[in-house]
């Protein structure tokens, strides 16, 4: 477009003509000023003074007494990255009819005015506009969550563009034990901490089940299941999965603190061949850090493990059949037979027998027959 020709549409104005026009009462009028000028100036089609303009009469506009006005400014200019800030904010602050179209895409806005925005109403469709943001930090989710409102945090959990952190996931699981549809949200999500997951199964309903068993190896038995050993064995099948040395650090630390790292769950990892979360097991309730553990538990001595374990407080009658069966373990590591399957469990049995010899191991059937039970099945 010409120059001349822009300006028969637009000419330059004054700050004069500015305050003469916005005196005008026609509602039409002032929608007419915000088509021509938003038009021109999302195209960047203004030079920087017609731009300075431009964004004074948005910052009038923005005070208009008409919410119609204010309305159909927002739908002009809410997906400008380029406008400023201040307009940005003093409009998401506004009637939820103006801002919350603003709210939901705007990119002008940060994470500290979102969290304002948050912490100065109490408007219901101003939160779920910013739960429907195409992306949303761990800060504004942490807020969110805060408010406590069911309905915000379900649309918060649907949305796989909002970043929430493992606190905010764990309050959710805490405080939402009775709503099953934030629960269903919840186990809907495609990734969850380790910690996450193994608070909801406690909470789980019929629906919650299907989805966890998309994800993780549960059967619905398991999952339906409401005994102490049934949640323990969900726990060591979460396990099953690959997961970083954080992850299963924070499992047992979860674990430990809720008084439920168990000599049974401890040993069960192990008949697994879980051993990462059997070393950190050990390191929690030894109390000492599990790089010393890691360290104890590959002494060829044998005094190290010796050590570890009698500071674990695990049975002592089983010290010398776990002592075996750890080495066997630790030299299945790795190979091609898979943790908890029935080929794995048939070589940890051979070669625990072979190690024992003729020797009289006490409560080495029973370790045996562990290894046997704990056979994945799905």
């Amino acid at each position: 477009m010409s120059t001349s020709s822009r300006h028969d549409l637009i000419p330059i104005l004054t700050e004069a003509d500015v305050e003469r026009l916005m005196r005008d009462d026609s509602t039409d009028s002032r929608l007419e000023v915000i088509n021509k000028i938003s038009y021109h100036y999302n195209a960047d089609e203004f030079s920087d003074r017609e731009r300075a303009v431009a964004e004074q009469i948005f910052r009038i506009i923005m005070k208009d007494t008409q919410i119609k006005v204010r309305e159909a400014l927002v739908q002009r200019i809410r997906d400008n990255p380029d406008i400023p800030r201040d307009i940005a904010l003093h409009l998401a602050l506004d009637h939820e009819r103006v801002a919350v179209p603003l709210l939901e895409v705007s990119e002008v806005l940060s994470d500290a005015d979102l969290v304002k925005v948050i912490e100065s109403t109490r408007d219901i469709s101003k939160l779920l506009a910013i739960t429907r943001r195409p992306t949303v930090s761990q800060r504004v989710s942490g807020v969110l969550v805060e408010t406590n409102y069911p309905n915000v945090i379900n649309a918060l959990l649907d949305n796989p563009g909002a970043d929430i952190s493992e606190h905010s996931l764990t309050h959710i699981t805490e405080n939402f034990s009775e709503d099953p549809q934030v629960l269903e949200s919840m186990a809907a999500r495609t990734i969850l901490p380790l910690t996450v997951v193994e608070k909801l199964v406690a909470r789980v309903t019929e629906s919650i089940a299907r989805e966890l068993k998309e994800k993780y190896p549960l059967s619905d038995a398991q999952i339906r299941k409401e005994t102490y050993g049934a949640r323990e064995d969900i726990t060591l099948k979460l396990m099953a999965q690959d997961q970083d040395s954080a992850a299963v650090e924070g499992l047992v630390k979860q674990l430990y603190d809720e008084q439920r790292l168990t000599p049974s769950i401890v040993m069960t990892a192990l008949c697994r061949g879980q051993l990462h979360f059997f070393i950190h097991a050990a390191a929690r309730l030894a109390r000492i850090p599990v790089i010393n553990a890691e360290k104890l538990a590959i002494d060829q001595s044998g005094l190290g493990f010796r050590s570890l374990y009698d500071r674990t407080e695990l049975p002592a009658s089983m010290f010398e059949a776990v002592q075996l069966l750890l080495k066997v373990v630790q030299e299945l590591e790795g190979g091609e037979a898979v943790p908890g399957s029935l080929l794995y469990a048939n070589r940890a049995v051979e070669r625990m027998l072979a190690a024992a010899g003729n020797r009289e191991v006490e409560n080495l059937p029973y370790l045996m027959a562990l290894v046997r039970q704990n056979v994945h099945r799905t």
